[in-house]
């Protein structure tokens, strides 16, 4: 009698360990791909554009659509809640979803999102926006940034680097051939600009308008700048990050930072500060003058609140460290779209092909980037030598 009570009492405990290992499954998540991605209303990629997702943007699974192609998700760092592709996710665990994963046809719409990242219930109030504080300079460079502009770039001198040589640090905005490489292929027009052409020709001859560099590569975040995972292994040492890669490799005397979207989806503003920080000092320490650039979004992008607070920690680092600061957010605030070309991320062009400054850097997010960056290449070199 004895043992038939212990057998069903290892039997009833066998069930409950079975049954919380299930319900513990039971919650699917999954990370989006490393681009930006639409959130919709509906399992439809005709239907309405609610948000974006950064990419690597982690979230909950809630249901999918009769065909299994389309899932309703909730991002909770984001408070974004509608339907992705499924084609641009991966999931934490194998999933089964046609057997996991309830169907649903719900029509997502603001008022179904609340501060939590969970469907809205009864009268949850929505998130509110914080508005862009738009009256910052388009360029900050106080005196106390020009006397450590100085003394970097003297340790720079120090430390063999070259001055006409830049780097840059960042995601697709800033990676592969979007950014300057037409100055390097002749591809461009100064128009009234012509003060220009003497920096457009010495940083042409170094080849550094449109180098490859570890340190910019499409997706980055922060955290990927000061991981070594992420260096490319055919021209980093081992252990060492695509940062640090590049400071070695490049020898360069200034560098221009333009990352953080990605950041937005993993870290907290104080995380995201903390690496800028660090990314700053480690090339100030070098002998690069780190260049700050905040990031303007649509405002299908602002709808959690956190590009306005991730900017925020731009400036904060800027004036903290005394660094020069481009601020691209309050400057292209008032172009359309802030700036930024269709997906509402990446900054807006007329001609991919050439960069012309004959009022294209009057409507074009880029173009106006492009010519900020070698003003500013312009004043730094023009009072330093």
């Amino acid at each position: 009698m004895l043992k038939q009570r212990f057998g069903l009492f290892v039997i009833l405990l066998l069930v409950l360990v079975s049954s919380s290992l299930v319900g513990a499954q039971d919650v699917i998540r999954g990370t989006t791909s490393g681009q930006v991605l639409n959130v919709r209303e509906l399992p439809d990629r005709a239907s309405t554009a609610l948000a974006q997702f950064p990419p690597h943007t982690d979230f909950i699974v809630e249901a999918r659509n009769e065909a299994a192609d389309w899932l309703l998700v909730t991002a909770p760092a984001l408070n974004l809640r509608g339907w992705i592709a499924i084609g641009f996710v991966t999931f934490e665990r194998e999933v089964r979803v046609s057997q996991e994963i309830p169907v649903s046809t719900e029509q997502v719409n603001t008022t179904t999102m609340n501060a939590n990242g969970a469907p809205a219930g009864g009268e949850a109030a929505p998130v509110a926006i914080i508005p862009d504080n738009i009256d910052y300079p388009a360029v900050y460079m106080p005196e106390a940034v020009w006397r450590n502009v100085r003394n970097i770039w003297a340790r720079g001198r120090q430390l063999g680097n070259d001055p006409w040589v830049l780097m840059k640090v960042g995601e697709s905005n800033t990676a592969g051939t979007v950014y300057l490489c037409n100055f390097e292929w002749r591809a461009y027009d100064l128009g009234t600009y012509t003060h220009l052409q003497g920096i457009v020709d010495g940083f042409s001859a170094t080849g550094s308008f449109c180098r490859v560099n570890a340190s910019a590569q499409n997706g980055f975040a922060t955290v990927n700048a000061l991981d070594p995972m992420f260096a490319p292994a055919d021209i980093c040492q081992p252990n060492e990050s695509p940062l640090a890669c590049e400071v070695r490799r490049s020898r360069a005397s200034f560098a221009f930072i333009y990352i953080g979207l990605a950041d937005t989806g993993i870290l907290t503003p104080a995380e995201y500060n903390a690496n800028l920080r660090e990314i700053v000092r480690y090339l100030s320490d070098n002998g690069v003058v780190p260049i700050l650039g905040t990031w303007p979004t649509a405002d299908s992008f602002n709808a959690n609140n956190r590009p306005q607070l991730f900017n925020e920690e731009i400036r904060d680092v800027a004036h903290a460290l005394n660094v020069p600061l481009l601020d691209f957010r309050a400057a292209l605030f008032n172009y359309d779209n802030h700036g930024t070309g269709p997906d509402g991320y990446h900054l807006s062009v007329r001609d991919t092909t050439r960069s012309e400054f004959g009022g294209d850097e009057l409507t074009n997010g880029r173009t106006y980037r492009e010519l900020q960056s070698l003003q500013i290449l312009y004043d730094i070199m023009s009072a330093l030598n």
